[in-house]
């Protein structure tokens, strides 16, 4: 038997215990002493940290309803660069190392080459070229770190072009970014027209922006070699077809080449320019929009963002940094963390925590303070906007938890199941800056939502029915256990207590069913995972064990708890299972929503024998054998039982080792619980009365400026 997690029961003792932690520390809590508040904040769209964080993506297409404006940003120069047209897309990509798969006269034939590489990479592009007098198009895939990983593309997609049915102009091979330059030129289109009279040698020709003493210049960047003596045996070539001087660059040399890019548009025959930035990082190209306009970043989900985006190179991947007004990051942080109608002071509470939460890392991820995903918190652009959030925010403006004169790292959750975590049932540490145990009026998701019965079918299936489409019967089984009365026609019966989850079966009007109990509709505040095969969970626990589990599973509870009733110990086959912090049950149990959980044991019964000897059944060979009352014997070793327990309540049981995951609470609980704050709202409270309920031992503080 599992142990049951302390839940709170009474409503009412919620609130007295809230208002008197809230009434007995009702000294004054906002002070504006001389704390940092930034104006601006660095946000991750695409980055490359290794373990620490990955969102990667071999090109970002941005563009704005106002245009862009590209500027050149070093540790020496800052400098205009280029323009995009209002409403015109660019691409931003690195000047990798890529495998050239096929070459065509054809730009159809280039984008049935194209297809079949998408099919497996996402970094595939076709590029229109102008060589030996004719337009041609080449497909490349990858932007690889070295060239030893081109070739080995290059093997994997040799015959891509013929299993397309395309015959190629050139064997495919590695292409990278060692070039010759011809220039500099006055401007791009003197740069086009050299570009143009050096391709007709037929050789691989771009036109490249450089930073060159202190004014950005347009140069030509003849060749794409895998190394330096590969594009030196260039230099001669380039020089007689251009009739100028060409030099070989030094590698540490800034540049972004540009490319005519027919990936975006495909068949549509509408290049788009591809800024590609060195891979060794030195440089960064900026994009502002011009006028009001956002950017819109076309690989974020189609999002629209406020500020700027910077384009650079990061552990050989491409990095995408939107550089904002931290207030205006703010407007959307709220926006997509808490609904637009929830009350003003929930809203002004998620700001602070928020606003807090940002900063308290610095720099925490190399080139930027925070993540757009829920590694840091959800950012979702200007579209997550909202009146109300954006009230939220400038009614708290520069307003940030500070402990001991620094800015903390105000971590909330979605929903606390009714009671915070304590820290170290988290992470292993407390933390003296979050309230321990707390209780927390979460139940608001509940609100308007029906329960559900569990019921088993008379074909042995179980699972939930929602409570309208089930009523008494008045009949009872052969065993004397009530019967309710499927009242709809097609009524379907759920894996889980919510309409969205899987069909376990379908009944008509008039079925007679077994009830097994009544639970509530799944929801951010209490849910209920279907049950789970001992295999299942044996391979998701053993992703997360230090020490791999023996298989087979059979037996699987929670040893220890935590103040707060949150799992913090488990057993497997009755040893401890070895994961490093008590919130990675959340993944090592299949994702389930909280640490605040009870596991049914489906396949562990407690029998006695005919001598009244008690004792645990969980079975290994996956067989249960019964007698009944006449002496007969009957083995089961597939479907499900269905016992009484000591009280008398009908439970379903399991020939083999399942388990049904239950719990409340959505997050790892610690801090501010969300729908939380929404309640202490709905009850009068205001903002600051929220985060010194939630967050211990803080100040409220503001910039002084």
């Amino acid at each position: 038997m599992t142990q049951k997690a302390r839940f709170p029961v009474s409503r009412l003792m919620m609130l007295v215990l809230i208002l008197a932690v809230v009434v007995s520390g009702a000294a004054p809590l906002t002070s504006y002493a001389a704390v940092n508040v930034p104006d601006r904040i660095r946000v991750a769209l695409f980055l490359n940290l290794g373990t620490k964080y990955q969102a990667i993506t071999a090109a970002a297409t941005l563009s704005s309803s106002g245009g862009l404006a590209l500027s050149w940003r070093d540790s020496q120069n800052s400098l205009s660069a280029d323009s995009i047209p209002a409403g015109q897309p660019a691409r931003f990509s690195l000047d990798g190392y890529r495998a050239i798969v096929a070459e065509t006269y054809e730009l159809n034939a280039a984008l049935v080459v194209l297809k079949k590489l998408q099919a497996s990479s996402q970094a595939a592009f076709v590029t229109k070229l102008s060589k030996s007098g004719k337009t041609v198009y080449q497909v490349t895939e990858g932007v690889y770190p070295t060239a030893g990983a081109a070739a080995t593309a290059v093997t994997k997609w040799t015959n891509a072009g013929a299993a397309a049915g395309v015959q190629s102009l050139q064997t495919p091979k590695v292409a990278g970014p060692w070039a010759v330059e011809a220039g500099p030129y006055t401007g791009r289109a003197e740069a086009e027209a050299a570009a143009e009279l050096i391709g007709a040698a037929g050789l691989d020709t771009f036109v490249a922006l450089k930073p060159q003493n202190n004014v950005m210049s347009y140069v030509v960047r003849v060749g794409q070699e895998k190394d330096a003596s590969s594009a030196a045996a260039l230099q001669q070539a380039a020089s007689a077809a251009s009739g100028a001087n060409v030099r070989l660059p030094a590698a540490s040399e800034p540049y972004a080449v540009i490319r005519n890019d027919m990936t975006y548009y495909g068949s549509a025959n509408r290049p788009v320019s591809l800024y590609a930035v060195p891979l060794t990082g030195n440089g960064i190209l900026r994009a502002d929009p011009e006028g009001e306009a956002g950017i819109h970043v076309a690989e974020r989900s189609k999002r629209t963002y406020r500020g700027s985006m910077e384009i650079s190179a990061e552990t050989g991947s491409l990095a995408v940094i939107n550089d904002v007004d931290l207030e205006q990051y703010l407007y959307s942080v709220v926006g997509t963390e808490v609904s637009s109608g929830w009350p003003p002071e929930a809203q002004k509470a998620q700001a602070v925590a928020a606003r807090s939460y940002a900063l308290a890392g610095g720099m925490g991820f190399k080139l930027a303070n925070v993540v757009d995903t829920t590694v840091s918190q959800a950012y979702y652009g200007i579209g997550a906007e909202n009146p109300n959030s954006t009230a939220g925010v400038n009614g708290t403006k520069g307003e940030v938890l500070t402990f001991n004169g620094r800015i903390i790292s105000a971590l909330f959750s979605a929903n606390a199941g009714g009671i915070t975590a304590d820290a170290a049932e988290g992470w292993g540490n407390p933390d003296p800056k979050m309230a321990s145990a707390a209780i927390s009026p979460d139940s608001g998701p509940q609100n308007g939502k029906m329960q559900w019965y569990r019921v088993a079918t008379s074909t042995g299936d179980t699972g939930y029915v929602r409570e309208d489409l089930a009523a008494d019967s008045g009949q009872k089984n052969a065993a004397g256990i009530a019967q309710l009365r499927v009242t709809g026609d097609g009524v379907i019966v759920r894996s889980k207590p919510l309409v969205d989850s899987t069909a376990v079966a379908r009944l008509s009007a008039g079925t007679l069913v077994v009830s097994l109990g009544k639970v509530p509709e799944v929801t951010v505040y209490s849910w209920v995972e279907a049950p789970k095969t001992a295999e299942e969970l044996l391979a998701s626990l053993n992703k997360r064990a230090k020490t791999p589990i023996a298989g087979p599973l059979n037996t699987l509870e929670v040893s220890r708890r935590g103040p707060s009733g949150r799992a913090i110990e488990l057993q497997a086959n009755g040893v401890k299972v070895a994961i490093e912090d008590p919130d990675n049950f959340r993944s090592a149990l299949g994702g389930i929503r909280s640490t605040l959980f009870s596991i049914e044991e489906t396949g562990r019964l407690t029998v006695r024998d005919a001598d009244g000897t008690e004792r645990q059944l969980a079975e290994q060979t996956g067989s249960v054998q019964i007698q009944g009352a006449a002496g007969e014997a009957r083995t089961i070793s597939d479907g499900s039982l269905f016992v009484l327990d000591g009280s008398g309540q009908l439970r379903a049981a399991t020939a083999k080792p399942e388990f049904v995951i239950s719990g409340k609470g959505w997050g790892h609980g610690i801090g501010m619980s969300q729908w939380g704050a929404r309640g202490m709202a709905e009850q009068g409270y205001d903002y600051q009365s929220i985060l010194k309920y939630y967050y211990k031992n803080v100040l409220i503080e503001k910039d002084a400026d």
